[in-house]
């Protein structure tokens, strides 16, 4: 199981891993159940993969904080759960990730805590640590700047090309002839424009 494959619903409580597609939707199964269900067009679906958190250094992704949260557990500290303190919730997220406390609310902490422990026996948290999206890509390689320098070099070889604008007092080439319906044995009237 990866991040990209689990999401959260508003308003559904739990995590739910992908297992199909629908029509208007997607079907899931509820984390650490077999309850399966699918979701509507009115459902506002989130995938872990796509979520960050705000820090002091800038956003990061949740997988990035899962690994730190469980570098944490590793070491012999205890995970806060969601059933104690909110205080002491935030302290140990706060003291893992550098949490932006002024930005993130506590449900929010609340919710990312309650999602590790959910996830704790069904990740491979190694796994996330060396995934391509948590790796920093190196601005400074050299085929990096070779693709940017093309790029630029292409851009101011591309002109663009003027198209002449045509006075609106000119009357048009084309003056197509009109059937009058009106008897006569097919007369044809011709159009004329107005003049200005």
């Amino acid at each position: 199981m990866d991040l990209k494959d689990i999401v959260s619903i508003s308003g559904v409580s739990g995590l739910h891993k992908i297992i199909g597609k629908t029509k208007s939707g997607l079907i899931l199964e509820t984390v650490g159940t077999s309850k399966r269900f699918p979701t509507g067009i009115q459902d506002n679906v989130s995938i872990l993969d796509d979520i960050s958190m705000f820090t002091e250094e800038g956003d990061m992704k949740l997988a990035e904080v899962f690994v730190k949260i469980n570098e944490k557990e590793k070491a012999g500290e205890v995970i806060p759960d969601g059933k104690i303190d909110v205080k002491a919730q935030r302290d140990f997220v706060t003291a893992t990730i550098k949490l932006d406390n002024e930005r993130v609310y506590d449900s929010d902490v609340k919710k990312l805590l309650n999602w590790y422990h959910l996830l704790k026996g069904q990740l491979d948290f190694a796994t996330l640590k060396s995934s391509p999206a948590n790796e920093e890509v190196d601005t400074n390689d050299e085929t990096l700047k070779a693709e940017n320098s093309t790029d630029t070099e292409e851009k101011q070889k591309t002109k663009k090309v003027a198209t002449p604008k045509i006075p609106k007092n000119v009357a048009p080439k084309n003056v197509a002839s009109k059937a009058n319906s009106k008897g006569s044995g097919g007369a044809k009237t011709t159009y004329r424009p107005k003049s200005v």
